[in-house]
């Protein structure tokens, strides 16, 4: 799944297929990770932020990619937070958003030239159909 540029948060359910662990496992590590604590909507939904969504991610790769046990993932996450203001992920996470937002301007552009030059098309051919008879 691909980041909105317009979002400010995201479900547990978008975080699922962003980061490609089941809710259940997402909902454990909350527990786990004080540092992962996603707001919560009046309904009492999950609100992921960016920040969010980068702690998961980072926590997913010390856990299945490094290979640390959750105490020592969580000890590292702890550290992290501490000797970094900002995390690297949040602001690659950041960065793509930008471009993705970049990009759909860029595609709107396009669309809008397009619809103009069939508006200006279909014009012409309904000029020739009444001159044709």
């Amino acid at each position: 799944m691909a980041f909105d540029a317009q979002k400010n948060y995201y479900s547990i359910g978008e975080v699922t297929k962003i980061a490609g662990v089941p809710a259940y496992l997402l909902r454990y590590w909350e527990g786990f990770f004080n540092e992962l604590n996603p707001a919560r909507d009046t309904r009492g939904n999950r609100r992921y932020t960016n920040r969010d969504i980068a702690m998961v991610l980072n926590i997913k790769e010390l856990i299945y990619e490094k290979g640390y046990r959750l105490g020592k993932a969580s000890e590292i996450v702890r550290g992290v937070l501490r000797n970094s203001e900002t995390d690297p992920k949040t602001t690659e996470i950041l960065k793509l958003q930008k471009q993705i937002g970049n990009e759909k301007n860029r595609q709107i552009v396009v669309d809008e030239r397009r619809m103009l030059l069939l508006t200006e098309i279909k014009e012409e051919i309904e000029d020739i159909l009444q001159l044709l008879g």
